[in-house]
């Protein structure tokens, strides 16, 4: 039998009351309080869970007195988290989605952390490649689970702990509040480029103005991406309508891939557009303006910047350059 201290002993006496009955909460508590979310209503939730109502009753009223505030707020309709609530679930989400990766990363054969990367279609192009060929000689390099999305869908993943870590940008609708719990890391700045096919005849053309560009057809991401919100903006500054395009596609492998065989333009990040021209499918459009710059960033959630397999990428990602 280990033999406690009087030192020990009394540790437990002296730590705040309310850490003592965070201690004493479980998993099920928190995913109760999810499902109390998804589904407004504390029965379902219960159901769920497989617990009996007077439970059910007991687990909120553990959460409620752990936390200090009301989580959850009765309606007539069923129930629905509180502002507190809200706030506590947000954080929460990330701890359950955590949890849910380390058993998956366990069950490995042999086992291997697991980082879930968030990525712009951009980076897949080019800086995907070599950051897995960097990575690949470490032993302690971690499998990657990668999800691509806009700027705008690969912030809200982080913040649900659907991914670990992003590249990719800082969107303009991110408040205050929300980005004093990022950490963020500059990689590298790139501009856009506008793609034609191989036999367009703008291929021949050293300077094309906005205003030509405008009345040509086009296929471009749609208005939540970046890149989409860069280009209607280059245009509006100058005092024009945006063109309204033929096509809107996401990808923009998708688009460049179009634009090679079709009288259509695009625009993508520069290296993107390099990379189709190398391989003979698109040409880049020479104008006589310049779109604003980009910044590429990586980002994660303030307190897993110091997670070995998030550090390892982050190191990775500052010693490669864009093209």
């Amino acid at each position: 039998m280990t033999r406690v201290s009087p030192e020990q002993h009394g540790m437990g006496l002296h730590r705040p009351a309310r850490a003592q009955r965070l201690d004493r909460l479980r998993i099920r508590h928190l995913r109760f309080l999810e499902l109390v979310a998804e589904h407004g209503s504390l029965t379902t939730a219960a159901a769920q869970l497989a617990l009996s109502q007077p439970a059910a009753t007991k687990m909120l009223q553990e959460l409620e007195s752990a936390f200090g505030v009301e989580l959850v707020a009765r309606t007539t309709r069923g129930a629905a988290l509180s502002p507190a609530g809200l706030v506590a679930l947000d954080r929460l989400r990330i701890a359950l989605s955590a949890l849910a990766v380390a058993a998956q990363s366990t069950t490995e054969t042999p086992p291997a952390p697991v980082v879930r990367l968030g990525v712009l279609p951009l980076v897949g192009v080019v800086i995907l490649p070599r950051l897995l060929a960097a990575m690949a000689a470490r032993p302690d390099c971690p499998r990657l689970v990668v999800r691509e999305s806009t700027v705008g869908g690969l912030l809200r993943m982080l913040s649900r702990g659907d991914v670990d870590c992003v590249i990719g940008r800082i969107g303009v609708e991110l408040d205050e509040q929300a980005a004093s719990r990022l950490a963020v890391t500059p990689l590298w700045q790139e501009p856009l480029a506008i793609a034609c096919a191989q036999d367009h005849p703008l291929r021949r053309r050293r300077n094309v103005g906005l205003a030509e560009l405008r009345e040509l057809g086009w296929i471009v991401a749609s208005r939540e991406a970046y890149t989409r919100q860069v280009f209607d903006d280059t245009f509006l500054s100058a005092g024009l309508v945006p063109p309204h395009p033929r096509v809107e596609s996401f990808s923009f492998h998708t688009n460049l891939s179009v634009v090679a065989s079709s009288d259509l333009l695009t625009v993508a990040p520069e290296s993107a557009v390099a990379h189709y021209a190398q391989l003979g499918m698109v040409h880049p459009v020479r104008h006589d303006f310049s779109f604003p710059v980009g910044r590429t960033v990586f980002i994660t959630m303030a307190e897993m910047g110091a997670w070995p397999g998030i550090t390892l990428i982050r190191d990775a990602l500052a010693d490669l350059t864009v093209p």
